[in-house]
């Protein structure tokens, strides 16, 4: 079921990167190996406190590199506002993935969590 969601993102990841120069397939390939990295099970979920050493594996923009200070690491982790799980403290992939992007294109979310532009057609 895991393997058919990443499929449709992998399909609709082009309306995400409109601006191809910031973000690429590529990207999203590297998210998901360092993902499996720490979610083994494939069950979706990861703690948050892997959240850290992910974005330190992954390359930007969606990560940080592993030569970027603690410090900038940890505000990108404040600006995804990712929801966090009460129950287990674990974040979703899906989730996880929608906050790397939104935060790599600087796209702002409005209080209701929608995206303070129009983002429905490429011509906004």
């Amino acid at each position: 079921m895991l393997n058919l969601f990443v499929a449709v993102i992998m399909d609709n990841f082009e309306y995400f990167t409109w601006d191809s120069s910031i973000l690429g397939p590529h990207h999203l390939d590297e998210f998901i190996w360092v993902w499996a990295e720490y979610d083994p099970a494939a069950c979706g979920r990861i703690s948050y406190n892997n959240m850290f050493e992910m974005l330190k594996h992954m390359s930007p923009p969606l990560g940080v590199g592993e030569n970027c200070p603690a410090r900038v690491a940890y505000k990108l982790l404040v600006r995804m506002n990712m929801p966090i799980s009460n129950e287990d403290m674990t974040v979703h992939f899906t989730s996880t993935l929608m906050a790397l992007i939104r935060t790599a294109l600087e796209i702002e979310l409005a209080p209701g969590g929608f995206p303070l532009q129009c983002c429905w057609s490429r011509s906004c």
